[in-house]
């Protein structure tokens, strides 16, 4: 067989060594995809970025001069970049939409301090913690909770007092619309705090904002750009169907820029159910946060960005702390039947470990039905769908490398440069072996099901096309153990 060459050129007749270089053996490897963050938030307008533009960000810093500090977004960022040190992060900054309100909340402060003690105020994870001097009164008290949270240029609020009343503070969101207000406010968080004596404080329940930014110019201004993760803030039904329609048609095979979505929702057991039946994607994870005082928006970006830096796409993400995520106290934490009931209806779920820290307990899809309303599992992890995503990229690179200019013949055509069903069968196998080294399929008798179920022919209409059919048996997670100990006395 002659030797092809790709540069030198044939009929070349003046002496010397002409050396070419031919990368297509070169890579022997398997590559996972590389790993892109889209981060979805609401700036302030003292951010110097561009709305719906996605752009390159390095830290939390670089967030908060875009979008400015103390926004959504910047909240975001610190608990994604507490995380994803490497990965590239492109933030996609929101306007407030033309119309919104923002959220609202009252504290009451009522009494006056018979003692000297502290008061421990969280807004959202962050602790305002305020000396209260024996005497004080409730109004003093309540202007020493609006200077504190006022002067903190990381505030998730502003405050200020009650016109009507000087012993109460009157909170707002920084942002108009409906999920960046939501914000816990709550007493006490560790041991050892408490009220000083004589003080009461009644929080009230939020006044919700209203009218979310719209994503879909920020969608339709991605273009072809491939961004694996994405952290989505809002949970209006019109926004997550945009985005589960924009996902669907990257994972689709014309685009295959797959991407996968983190949402969170601090809510009752009953709304989140039936907001993960009402989405049913195989491309979102609803996160559950009622466990965390961290804005749920804040919560996704965390989870966001520990399950972006995972090297392994089969691997199960439980157990992975959210560093900067802050949990509530062990009263009113879910319980794990709550917890179950929770994943088996397609709710993603968080725990609080006995050091308080905020754990990954299972990332699970929204998708439990298929088209005839049947159950299906067969999306029932996000782990499913990474593997999938990486199987079909390494099988478009392996192709697409090693045979970027063949010809296409019948088995048995020979010849250089030459393609043939067989070589493609072999080609195929040759790959399945490599994500069984990788642990991403399953072997033995897995692996003999692949080979024989394997089919790789010429188009019957076309015949300049190959087609291939895979049966790859995917690699599963190690959730449960079940034992029985049958002792003997």
């Amino acid at each position: 067989m002659n030797i092809q060459f790709n540069s030198v050129p044939v009929n070349f007749y003046t002496p010397g060594q002409y050396v070419e270089f031919d990368s297509s053996q070169a890579d022997t490897g398997t590559p996972t995809i590389p790993q892109k963050i889209l981060l979805i938030g609401q700036m302030l307008a003292t951010g110097t970025g561009t709305a719906n533009v996605a752009t390159l960000v390095s830290s939390a810093d670089a967030v908060a001069l875009l979008a400015g500090r103390g926004s959504m977004a910047h909240h975001m960022a610190r608990q994604l970049f507490a995380s994803a040190t490497v990965t590239p992060v492109y933030l996609l900054a929101q306007a407030d939409a033309a119309g919104a309100t923002k959220a609202s909340r009252q504290v009451t402060i009522g009494g006056g301090a018979t003692a000297a003690g502290e008061l421990d105020l969280y807004v959202g994870d962050t602790r305002y913690a305020l000396g209260v001097a024996t005497g004080a009164t409730s109004a003093q008290i309540a202007t020493a909770i609006v200077a504190a949270i006022n002067t903190d240029a990381d505030r998730y609020v502003d405050a200020v007092v009650d016109g009507a009343n000087i012993s109460r503070v009157n909170f707002s969101a920084r942002h108009g619309g409906i999920d960046a207000g939501r914000v816990e406010v709550t007493l006490n968080r560790y041991d050892g705090e408490r009220l000083p004596l004589g003080i009461t404080v009644t929080i009230a329940a939020l006044v919700e904002g209203t009218v979310n930014p719209s994503i879909a110019a920020g969608i339709t201004g991605l273009g072809e750009a491939w961004y694996p993760t994405v952290v989505m803030p809002y949970t209006d039904g019109a926004n997550l169907a945009l985005l589960d329609a924009e996902l669907a048609d990257r994972f689709g095979p014309l685009r295959q820029i797959e991407g996968y979505a983190h949402v969170g929702r601090s809510s009752d057991q009953v709304t989140l159910q039936a907001q993960a039946a009402a989405r049913n994607s195989p491309h979102q994870s609803l996160i559950d946060c009622a466990d965390v005082l961290t804005p749920a928006w804040a919560v996704a970006a965390a989870v966001a960005a520990v399950d972006a830096a995972e090297p392994d796409p089969g691997r199960p993400r439980q157990t992975l702390a959210l560093p900067r995520v802050l949990g509530r106290v062990a009263t009113g934490r879910r319980t794990r039947v709550v917890r179950n009931q929770l994943l088996a209806a397609g709710v993603s779920t968080l725990v609080v470990d006995d050091a308080g820290v905020v754990r990954i307990e299972r990332l699970t899809t929204t998708y439990r039905l298929n088209a005839n309303g049947l159950p299906d599992s067969s999306y029932f992890d996000t782990e499913s769908l990474h593997l999938l995503a990486n199987l079909r990229y390494t099988l478009r690179v392996r192709f697409a490398n090693k045979y970027p200019r063949h010809k296409l013949g019948k088995d048995g055509s020979q010849g250089p440069n030459v393609m043939t069903p067989s070589t493609a069968r072999a080609e195929a196998i040759a790959l399945y072996l490599d994500w069984m080294s990788l642990g991403w399929v399953e072997g033995g008798a897995a692996f003999e099901q692949f080979r024989k179920q394997l089919r790789a022919e010429i188009d019957g209409t076309d015949p300049n096309r190959l087609n291939l059919l895979l049966p790859p048996d995917l690699i599963n997670q190690l959730r449960v153990l079940a034992a029985q100990i049958q002792f003997r006395r």
